[in-house]
């Protein structure tokens, strides 16, 4: 039976093979937040301990994605995601075996879960890295909008399923089930055979690579200032998981009702995910940065607060947007880079991404000083007004999808197109520097 448009990529067997490998990781480690929760705490620690070990696990994840970022370019993007794999089936298998004999202590939780954070910091960048190597770039959107759909379908089954197994067995069967699924992913990536290998520069020192990947960034100013400012639009969403529960127990259904709203959350990502493999916007960055409005929804309906379902519903809009917004915003990275430089690039957005939201979640209890309904409609107000005055820069209404599906810079593709044509040679690859710049 011969498969949609919207699904075809995933007729190419290399990209079959990732998609199939990171479902099944991605379902694994979906157990693992509440998992090794329950796993300290019936282990005999306690909240000072949970706090502990998550702060570890995230600080040593922030900590390595420039490191990440420069080894996913120097080495083979796939030998990357297999050490990765392999590193993170260890530390879960390990910690596994010590939780099934009693002898998992809170140093160990630590110090097994850092490790695997600290692999995530390699697998995230090389995993983004890798897509053009396997699909053409007219097909990196659903592609990427397939793995996005992927993740936002764990996030939802994980939680139950990690709930039914605690329920059932010891919190290491859960661990263990984790550690088995990158083993069958390290399995899968083996099979995986790159379409094109990416040339790559020279070696240098390491700190010299790293200074190369973010001056691309920083050479696009208006791309830099793109990324800081979704960074700012995470470090205001985190207000709505910190004061949301709040609002909630305070006579408005308690965790019944944020219950409610949390599930609908993650039913619009799933929505959003299914939108990203047809909607392709003209204006990509635009287009994104005006639907960051609709994040200011699940703040400002908590303000009064609003009825359960109107509350639930702005979520879900919001959840949506950023859904397909993640989706578009990959796949526009993808094309504006040199292949070469990707994965720094990429580590570079989610390191940005991964240190605002721990900086809203420990901000928001300002809350208690500045009054709740002044507290959450300032950070509505801080999560849509820099995306909308970020559209007001010539570099970001530049970047634009062609007519062949891949997305540029107008006046580089019509620099190249010429160029290419006379010398028979195809064309440029993008420049990275900013349009317009003395420099050019």
């Amino acid at each position: 039976m011969p498969l949609p448009k919207s699904l075809s990529t995933l007729r190419e067997r290399p990209y079959r093979l990732l998609w199939t490998a990171r479902s099944i990781s991605a379902m694994g480690n979906a157990l693992i937040p509440v998992t090794v929760v329950f796993a300290i705490l019936r282990s005999g620690g306690g909240a000072l301990d949970v706090g502990t070990v998550l702060t570890c696990h995230a600080v040593g994840q922030v900590v390595m994605l420039p490191v990440g970022g420069v080894w996913a370019d120097r080495l083979s993007r796939k030998q990357v995601l297999l050490a990765t794999d392999a590193i993170q089936a260890v530390c879960y298998g390990l910690l596994a075996v010590m939780i099934f004999l009693h002898q998992a202590a809170v140093w160990q939780f630590a110090v097994t879960y850092t490790i695997a954070g600290m692999a995530m910091a390699f697998f995230t960048p090389a995993s983004r890295a890798v897509l053009p190597e396997l699909v053409g770039p007219e097909r990196l959107q659903p592609a990427n909008a397939l793995l996005g759909l992927t993740d936002s379908t764990t996030k939802v089954l994980g939680p139950a399923l990690a709930a039914l197994l605690l329920a059932v067995s010891s919190p290491g069967t859960a661990i263990l089930v984790n550690a088995i699924s990158f083993l069958l992913s390290f399995v899968l990536v083996s099979r995986m055979h790159l379409h094109r290998q990416v040339q790559r520069s020279e070696k240098q020192h390491f700190f010299a690579d790293l200074r190369d990947g973010w001056q691309a960034v920083a050479r696009r100013r208006w791309y830099l200032a793109n990324l800081l400012c979704w960074g700012v639009w995470n470090f205001a969403i985190a207000f709505f998981f910190v004061l949301g529960p709040v609002v909630m127990e305070d006579g408005h259904g308690g965790a019944t009702a944020w219950s409610v709203i949390m599930i609908t959350g993650s039913a619009g990502s799933i929505v959003g995910g299914l939108a990203a493999l047809h909607y392709r916007p003209r204006r990509p960055l635009v287009t994104t940065n005006a639907a960051a409005v609709l994040g200011i929804l699940p703040l400002a309906l908590l303000a009064p607060p609003a009825p359960l379902f109107v509350i639930a519903l702005g979520v879900a809009v919001a959840f949506i947007m950023t859904s397909l917004v993640g989706e578009v915003l990959a796949t526009t990275q993808q094309q504006l880079f040199p292949e070469e430089i990707l994965a720094r690039v990429s580590s570079l957005d989610w390191m940005i991404s991964l240190i605002a939201m721990p900086a809203g979640y420990a901000a928001a209890p300002v809350a208690q000083f500045l009054g709740m309904r002044t507290t959450l409609l300032a950070a509505a107000a801080v999560i849509g007004t820099p995306c909308l005055l970020l559209n007001l820069l010539p570099g970001v209404r530049s970047v634009q999808r062609f007519p062949d599906g891949t997305i540029g810079i107008a006046g580089e593709r019509q620099i190249a197109a010429p160029l290419s044509e006379a010398t028979s040679i195809p064309p440029l690859t993008p420049s990275t520097e900013t349009p317009g710049s003395p420099g050019r």
